[in-house]
Order: structure tokens, then sequence, then C-alpha cells
């Protein structure tokens, strides 16, 4: 083999050598490089090993080749549960639309991991916080009549499932906040009930509306009355045989009443010729 051939053979080896070295560089650099997102920290385990103990906070680490990380948002989280049925303390059943707001407490994450796996926290809200949601509402609600939950105690009743919630939670690290209980939506059954209920409840309002009323009319026309009364007792009083008189001569045109004598309504004296 001639000197040139064997010096290319030589650089085709070196750069297969350093074209490979580079290779398994790059696949390794990315095997032990993880990203934690904004928001959230990360639970490093080995398949073989167990979890380990420190946590990975926001930003770029290095990890063991073999290592794998979960994932869990340590900044609020919204979950919005559809159609939670329970049942109000007068036995009727209803379905809530339930909202609330968490965060996981940092220090509280490798307990999450050893209870629920390597499973993401969308699916444990939607399996085990779900189902102690419901318990909550299930025991709050039952407190409250199904005319409660529409009216003025809804805030009272939302509170009640949050405490209840927030107290069951708070042991595994979930910090529950600003939860809301959407509009009931009863059964057919009970939705005719709350109808019915409703209104009688507006005609007994209808009719307590039309008492008032009558009692005010009334009331006016008694007070009406008794000043037409007085107004007439002060008249009455005021009017003597004198007075009388001086108002019949106010409107006495000068001639001679036609009715005269002691069945008369009033003695006038005659006038002179007449006298004579």
């Amino acid at each position: 083999m001639s000197e040139n051939k064997r010096k290319n053979t030589k650089k085709i080896i070196g750069g297969v050598i350093v074209g490979a070295a580079l290779l398994i560089a790059g696949v390794t650099a990315s095997l032990f490089i993880e990203k934690i997102p904004n928001g959230y920290v990360g639970v490093v385990y080995s398949p073989n090993g167990g979890v380990k103990s420190d946590t990975l906070d926001q930003g770029w680490h290095l990890v063991g080749l073999f290592n794998k990380v979960t994932e869990y948002p340590v900044r609020m989280q919204t979950v919005n549960n559809e159609n939670i049925k329970v049942a109000t303390s007068d036995g009727k059943n209803i379905e809530m639309d339930i909202a609330y707001n968490y965060v996981v407490q940092p220090d509280k994450v490798v307990d999450l991991f050893n209870k629920f796996g390597a499973v993401d926290v969308e699916t444990i809200e939607n399996t085990y916080l779900k189902t102690r949601l419901w318990d909550a509402a299930r025991k709050s609600i039952s407190k409250y009549s199904v005319i409660d939950t529409y009216g003025q105690k809804s805030a009272e009743a939302a509170a009640d499932v949050q405490k209840t919630f927030a107290d069951d939670m708070k042991g595994l690290g979930f910090l529950i906040d600003d939860l809301t209980l959407g509009v009931p939506k009863p059964d057919k059954a009970t939705q005719e009930a709350i109808d019915a209920r409703v209104k009688s409840s507006q005609e007994l309002e209808r009719t307590q509306t039309e008492i008032k009323i009558a009692e005010a009319e009334a009331k006016k026309k008694k007070i009406e009355a008794e000043g037409i009364a007085d107004y007439n007792e002060i008249i009455k009083k005021s009017m003597s045989d004198e007075m009388i008189k001086y108002k019949w001569i106010e409107k006495w045109d000068g001639k001679t009443p036609k009715a005269t004598g002691t069945d008369s309504l009033l003695q006038l004296p005659l006038d002179d010729q007449e006298k004579k």
C-alpha cells in the first residue's frame, strides 16, 4: 500500500472515531440533562434504585443516565369537575359543577411520588382528587336543603365543601383554595318539587302584598273618615243660632220670605209697612 493510501486510510479511521465519539457524547449529554419548567419541581427516581430525596427546581439539571423525573406543579392550578352527584338534607338528588384551585407544597412532592408512583398530576386530579372532592361535597351538601343550595346559603355551602376538602388534602401536600359551586342541576322529580315550591312562595308573596295594600287602603280610609268626622264636629260646635242667623242674613236678598210664622225656618222682623 502506498504512503498516500495509508495516510488517507488513517484520516478516514480518525474521522470515524471522532464522529462516533461526538455522537456518543451528544447522546450521553442529552440523557443526562433534564429541564424543569417554571412553576414545577421534579422528583428524580431510578427504576432500580428508588426515589431520590433531593428534588429539582425549575431550570436545567444533570441527572443520572438511567434516572427519570416526574414533575409536580408548585404554582396555582385550576381544576373543573362537572356533574358531581350529591344529595341534600331533604333527600333531593342534584348534580353540581365544582371548580377549585390548588398548589402542591414543594416539600411534599416526594411523599406524593411514594403514594402515587410515576404518574402525572393530571391523572391524580382525575382520579384520587376527584373521588375525595365528591366525598367532601357529599358530606357538606347533605347539611343543606335543595332550596339552600340555590339561595343565600350557596356561598356557605361552598365554604363548607372547601374546608372539608382542604382539610382532607392538606396532609398530602395539596393546598386547596377558591372552591366554587355551580348552579345545582336537579333530577326531574326534584325540579318539579322546586318549581312547585317557588310557585307557592310567589303566590304567598303576592297574597302578602295584596294584604299590605288592603291594609294601607283601609288605614287611609279610616284616617279620611276620622278627618271628616272631626271636621263635622268642629263645624257643628261652631254653628250657634247667632251664627246661623248671621250666615242667613249674609245671603238674604232683602225680600220677605214666603214662609213665615212659627213654623218657618227662621223668624225675621217684618218691615214697618207690613206692621202698619
